[in-house]
């Protein structure tokens, strides 16, 4: 038949694994969102949030979450290839790949290493006393990721909504996930940060 060697077709498959990994994906980071806040006592220290029996099942769904956006990235770039906007669309996913790769970085670490600080006298400064967020290095780190993130989602979502393979919903979606992401990064690391900074200048005061 001649619609079994039609383009659309073999693309079918792809663009519904896509499809659902962005969607899947980006309602993974919202229940995280929404779970971060009704099951971790935010205002406790850093250094006791990552002990609660949630911290670790809360990072491997947000890390879940993550790489099945980064999946549904890559297959809207390979949908998107014989476009005339693949340039810009190419520039945007690399862009939101690297985001997305950092933030995975970022959530590994906290689902295998955070705990273990914590969980050790000797270690427990590191967190409890703002070492490790304090070293320029780490700053320039959530620095990097909070950018990459903003301008490869602006750039990919665009792609999505113009996209006549995926639903409008995927671009929507995908946004407010990154939002989760950006608005976790941000409020639980930078807030957290100065909040310290206050409490240690009144400290040495």
């Amino acid at each position: 038949m001649p619609l079994a060697n039609s383009p659309i077709v073999q693309l079918t498959h792809r663009d519904r694994v896509g499809g659902v990994s962005l969607i899947l994906g980006s309602l993974l980071l919202a229940v995280y969102a929404l779970l971060f806040a009704a099951l971790l006592p935010l205002g406790a220290p850093c250094h006791q949030l990552v002990v609660s029996p949630s911290w670790r099942p809360l990072a491997f769904t947000a890390l879940t979450g993550v790489l099945l956006l980064l999946g549904g990235f890559y297959a809207a770039l390979r949908t998107d290839e014989g476009n005339r906007r693949a340039r810009s669309d190419a520039i945007g996913f690399a862009f939101v790949a690297v985001a997305y790769i950092l933030q995975a970085c970022r959530l590994t670490w906290e689902l295998c290493i955070d705990p273990v600080i914590a969980s050790h006298p000797e270690s427990v400064f590191l967190l409890r006393d703002m070492v490790i967020f304090s070293n320029p290095v780490v700053a320039a780190f959530r620095l990097v990721s909070l950018a990459t993130i903003f301008v490869g989602t602006v750039l990919f979502s665009m792609t999505l909504y113009r996209s006549r393979v995926y639903p409008k919903a995927a671009a929507i979606l995908t946004g407010v996930g990154a939002l989760v992401v950006r608005d976790r990064s941000d409020g639980v690391g930078a807030r957290r940060n100065r909040r310290y900074r206050d409490v240690r200048r009144s400290a040495v005061v």
